[in-house]
């Protein structure tokens, strides 16, 4: 199987950077929706799942639906989306290349998170709540999964959060080392699985899932949602900032420089929408 270098990675996502950086609003809106709403048609296989299975099968429930979830990421690689959690990692990659500013970073971010949780929640109204998805036998994991995740404390919200986009940051990089797409899906599945199954706290899939819980009868705070959503995107900031693109950046920077050689086109072959 063919793959890519991590430094021409890198240098592929520090120019893709520029131009998520530079994207009109319009068009930034329509694709951080689509982005949301993959991600929930994911957890929405996880509900249907999960909330079938016996509770004598105890955590195995968790590891089918988790085998489900990855199809979000891996529609937002293949037919595009702006994702605020791989924006995190491909813009500080832009950042640390001297391609963008900081301010340019962070007005991304926060738009991309409007948009993002926006689309999730518009997807949990029409299909969870309208269409029932996640009602009737299914309203009770649905909010099982909700209140877990506002009952987490506001440091092991943020600290879930570092994990969880440590992770997804590894499987966007791993994606986009590869050339095919098998290879691209394989490194996709298993991180975006494994946070999954760790219950790491995702700022797109929470705003999927809490709206769902409350349309389905869950009674919860305004002020606990906000808090939530804050707390979770700050964590997932720190994990694919600092906790994967800035160490993988410096660990790679020496052979990025070394690598003066390599072809333009094979840079260029790096496809990811994230």
């Amino acid at each position: 199987m063919n793959s890519l270098k991590a430094n021409q990675v890198i240098e592929t996502f520090s120019l893709k950077a520029k131009t998520k950086s530079q994207l009109g609003l319009g068009k930034l809106l329509l694709l951080g929706m689509m982005a949301g709403a993959f991600i929930a048609i994911g957890y929405l296989a996880f509900v249907r799942v999960a909330g079938t299975v016996p509770k004598s099968w105890g955590s195995f429930s968790t590891f089918l639906g988790a085998c489900l979830f990855p199809i979000g990421l891996i529609a937002i690689t293949f037919l595009g989306g702006e994702l605020v959690t791989g924006n995190m990692m491909i813009l500080t990659f832009g950042f640390l290349k001297k391609q963008l500013t900081l301010v340019a970073v962070i007005k991304n971010w926060v738009l991309v998170l409007l948009a993002n949780c926006l689309g999730g929640a518009l997807f949990g109204l029409l299909f969870g709540h309208l269409v029932g998805l996640t009602e009737g036998d299914f309203a009770a994991k649905t909010i099982a999964i909700a209140t877990a995740k506002l009952a987490d404390s506001p440091s092991a919200m943020i600290i879930s959060g570092v994990g969880c986009n440590i992770l997804v940051g590894m499987a966007i990089f791993l994606a986009a080392m590869s050339q095919d797409f098998f290879g691209k899906v394989i490194g996709v599945w298993f991180p975006i699985m494994i946070f999954v199954v760790c219950g790491f706290q995702h700022v797109v899939a929470n705003a999927f899932i809490l709206t769902a819980a409350v349309l389905a009868g869950g009674h919860f705070s305004a002020s606990a949602l906000v808090l939530n959503i804050l707390l979770v995107f700050i964590g997932n900031a720190i994990g694919g900032a600092l906790g994967l693109a800035v160490p993988v950046y410096y660990a790679n920077r020496e052979s990025a420089v070394v690598s003066t050689t390599e072809s333009p086109e094979s840079i260029k072959q790096v496809i990811v929408n994230e």
